[in-house]
């Protein structure tokens, strides 16, 4: 709506009261026009001259905010004065009354613009449910009696005219229950945002609903409105971090240039630069207007968008911001922390920083119904037979007896997945999932066995509970530890497992000083080796850091290499961090390393990813945790970091989406969404 059009509303508001034949009662024409009854003091001949016009265009209405607020905040006129009355259109009007009415097709990613979409992005379709409970559909049977049947299907086809060029292009037909209220309409590949000297374009997006009998289409109703495409900017080193803390930097430019923008930080604790930005320039973050310091960590509205979810940020220039990944907004008066209140602990944790952890915990720290089991030494004995552990992993449930070599392994590996955030020790990484441990060793060891364990737990699970193991073990003796099972039926609980349970499994430490198997360069050990067979299943190589930094209180890498010891080869599927801080019994905070250490730190994140949404499969948990890793090495998937290092915040945000709504998230596949 355009500032012509206003003066048209007080036009219309001003002068149509003055009409000789049509004088309020309360109107005494030598005193001006009063309201109502009730506000006889309130009176003007015309409108006041210090009315504040403001612009209503398609990009800032408020579909969901009622007419008469929104003509109240675009004039500055005393609500005292406002008469119901004034919202009828009359002939001068109408043509512009439309406008203001709600707007039947937005941006489905729910961020603040409602016609101002992203190229890619997607279209909802807003459908009137009331118009078509009336609708039967009339069938005559070969008896020739009729039958009829309420329609709950009709087709919903949409087209788009390039308004520049009058191109038009088919953004095909779905078959919609109109009664749902809603459609989708996926954009990927579809539309381009260029148009002259620009980044942006404008189409007309025209909807028909119709259904067919025979030969015979019959249009329901017909519709058009306006949208504008743009091409956001997403790459390059500005607008891309990698697994180090990175500052990424936003510049305002010329509106030809676009006012898109994607911003992914993705490991590491990484900065948004907002050059000669203050942070009163904001005009909404994530759904709430401006932005406060206070609540800037809560997840608020998230926009929709490549499959998955991102932050958006609102500027008063208009440029529209999604980010993933980052930690700090520096604007030129202040900086604003994005990261939850972190357990003070977890600052010197570069092994939860580098996977992006700190923007997991924005979403979830674990839930009662994602169970990390411990596949590993157990605990030890506490000199009365009984297991001793650290308050830290109090929450444990141990099935099995203590090992009998004084070992406090697993002690440490259930440490890095669910240690409380109680300000001491360390920080889990999925505090508030449900922790059970097992000693998966020998029996001369006290210990059950690989398939023992995996038994138990097939039937101590419950309804809808997910199990994500860690598989502190390497060599194949596992496959046959408690000297009765065989590796046929090892496998066939991996096999059962799938709808339910993920594994995190040590890739070896088969070179370095130890060298203990001659092929450990080209492939990973033992169970790990299943990975290949089993979608739910993953090996798991140790990612070392080199020199570590101090960026805002948090430690973070600076550069990061395979561990010289860990096994890599085709088969190796995930990096994840070694040399970690873990807890020992005894509250000692110890260094704990190998890629026992790498498989629990991914196993944590795989809670917090299910943790999110229950309703995957173990298959589909990997490929969400594969696609959003991050690529280190030579591009794409490679023998020594596997498909890459495992990014929490991304993960967690692709869970998010398919749980949020399933529909536009898998409008990109698991293998293809944004990370």
């Amino acid at each position: 709506m355009t500032d012509l059009d206003l003066q048209k509303i007080f036009h219309k508001l001003f002068t149509s009261q003055h009409s000789s034949n049509n004088k309020s009662p309360h109107q005494d024409p030598n005193k001006g026009i009063t309201a109502n009854s009730d506000f006889e003091n309130e009176k003007f001949t015309h409108p006041p001259q210090k009315i504040t016009v403001k612009s209503i265009d398609d990009s800032v209405f408020k579909y969901d905010t009622p007419l008469d607020k929104q003509i109240l905040e675009a004039s500055g006129i005393n609500p005292k004065l406002f008469n119901p009355s004034w919202l009828k259109p009359g002939l001068e009007f109408e043509p512009q009354l439309p406008e203001l009415k709600e707007r039947r097709i937005t941006d489905a990613s729910g961020d603040s613009s409602l016609a101002e979409v992203f190229e890619d992005g997607a279209l909802k379709i807003n459908l009137d449910p009331n118009k078509y409970r009336h609708l039967n559909q009339i069938d005559i049977d070969r008896f020739g009696r009729r039958h009829s049947q309420p329609m709950s299907l009709v087709d919903v086809t949409v087209t788009a005219t390039d308004m520049e060029t009058g191109s038009v292009i088919n953004l095909g037909t779905e078959v919609v229950d109109p009664i749902r209220g809603t459609a989708l309409v996926n954009l990927k590949d579809k539309l381009d945002a260029i148009s002259t000297w620009s980044l942006r374009d404008r189409y007309a997006i025209h909807v028909e609903t119709s259904v067919s009998s025979g030969s015979t289409k019959h249009v329901f109703e017909s519709f058009e409105e306006p949208i504008t495409l743009i091409k956001p900017l997403r790459w390059g080193s500005q607008h891309v971090g990698d697994e180090t803390g990175n500052d990424l930097i936003y510049q305002e430019v010329a509106p030809a240039a676009g006012s898109g923008r994607i911003y992914r930080g993705r490991g590491g604790t990484d900065f948004l630069h907002l050059e000669n930005i203050n942070s009163g320039d904001v005009v909404s973050f994530n759904g709430r207007a401006g932005i406060d310091p206070a609540e800037a960590a809560d997840l608020g509205r998230q926009a929709f968008y490549g499959g998955t979810v991102f932050d958006s940020l609102t500027l008063s220039n208009g440029d529209e911001l999604y980010l993933q990944g980052i930690e700090r907004l520096r604007f030129s008066d202040a900086t604003i922390d994005l990261t939850p209140n972190l357990d003070a602990t977890s600052e010197l944790q570069w092994n939860t920083n580098v996977m992006d952890v700190p923007g997991a915990w924005r979403f979830n720290t674990g839930s009662n119904d994602v169970v990390l089991v411990s596949l590993d030494s157990g605990l030890r004995d506490d000199g009365s037979g009984s297991p001793a552990f650290n308050a830290e992993i109090d929450h444990v449930d141990y099935l099995t007896e203590v090992n009998s070599y004084n070992s406090e392994h697993g002690h440490r590996s259930m440490s890095l997945m669910a240690a409380r955030h109680d300000g001491t020790g360390v920080a889990g990484i999925a505090p508030d999932s449900q922790l059970w441990s097992f000693n998966a060793k020998t029996a001369n060891q006290n210990g059950i066995g690989f398939e023992a364990a995996l038994e138990q737990t097939r039937e101590r699970r419950e309804g809808h509970q997910r199990i994500v193991f860690q598989g502190g073990v390497q060599g194949d003796w596992p496959w046959t530890s408690d000297g009765a099972s065989t590796r046929e039926e090892v496998e066939a609980e991996f096999a059962a497992s799938r709808p339910w349970g993920f594994f995190a499994i040590a890739a070896g430490n088969g070179g370095g000083q130890t060298f203990s198997e001659n092929d450990y360069l080209t492939t990973v050990s033992g169970v790990a080796e299943a990975a290949v067979s089993y979608d739910n299943i993953t090996s798991v190589g140790a990612l070392e850091s080199g020199l570590r930094t101090d960026i805002d209180g948090l430690i973070n890498a600076t550069d990061v290499s395979l561990a010289t010891y860990s096994n890599r080869g085709s088969n190796l599927t995930l990096v994840a961090p070694t040399d970690s801080w873990a807890m020992d019994v005894d509250g000692t905070r110890s260094w704990f390393d190998g890629t026992s250490a790498s498989n629990p730190n991914l196993a944590g994140v795989a809670a917090l990813v299910w943790s999110e949404n229950n309703d995957l499969t173990g298959g589909q948990l990997r490929e969400i945790l594969i696609s959003s890793a991050m690529d280190l090495g030579t591009g794409g998937v490679d023998t020594t970091f596997g498909n890459g290092l495992a990014n929490a915040e991304s993960a967690i945000r692709r869970a998010h989406a398919l749980e949020a709504n399933q529909e536009l998230a898998l409008f990109w596949d698991n293998n293809s969404f944004l990370a």
